[in-house]
């Protein structure tokens, strides 16, 4: 399969991630990649997580989303103009908020931020295909003690 891309800019607003979302999941679609199943609600949700950080944490400076689908993998790319890394915290059982690095790790086969001259690219991976869990396969979330 070859590489396909698609990048677009996201207006700071809390009503543009639900939008984005619905960008990304399309462009995915378009390559091929069902418009339903584990490998697009994984994408949205990590799409939904990163988005919203940025939104929320990074003031009112640009934001820009990339898709990017290779062979095996999707990665999806949030740019942002804050030089302020994410960083996860334990929330306590009440909090509506403090979760979202927490589902991209599970979701994702890899994860990351990198400094960039505006600001930061807070990044993940998910497979780009839906593989039958091994019975012996778990998942380990390691969260920090608070």
């Amino acid at each position: 399969m070859e590489p396909h891309c698609f990048s677009f800019p996201v207006p700071s607003t809390a009503g543009a991630v639900s939008d984005a979302r619905h960008q990304v999941v399309s462009a995915v679609h378009g390559w091929g990649l069902p418009a339903a199943g584990d490998v697009t609600e994984s994408l949205a949700l990590v799409a939904s997580e990163l988005l919203t950080n940025a939104v929320q944490h990074a003031g009112q400076g640009p934001i820009s989303v990339t898709v990017r689908l290779t062979d095996d993998r999707v990665r999806i790319e949030v740019c942002d103009a804050s030089s302020v890394r994410p960083k996860a915290s334990l929330p306590a059982t009440d909090d509506e908020h403090g979760r979202g690095l927490f589902i991209v790790a599970a979701l994702a086969l890899g994860h990351g931020v990198e400094t960039t001259a505006s600001g930061k690219r807070c990044w993940a991976e998910i497979p780009a295909h839906t593989h039958p869990p091994r019975p012996d396969a778990a998942v380990h979330v390691l969260l920090p003690r608070r």
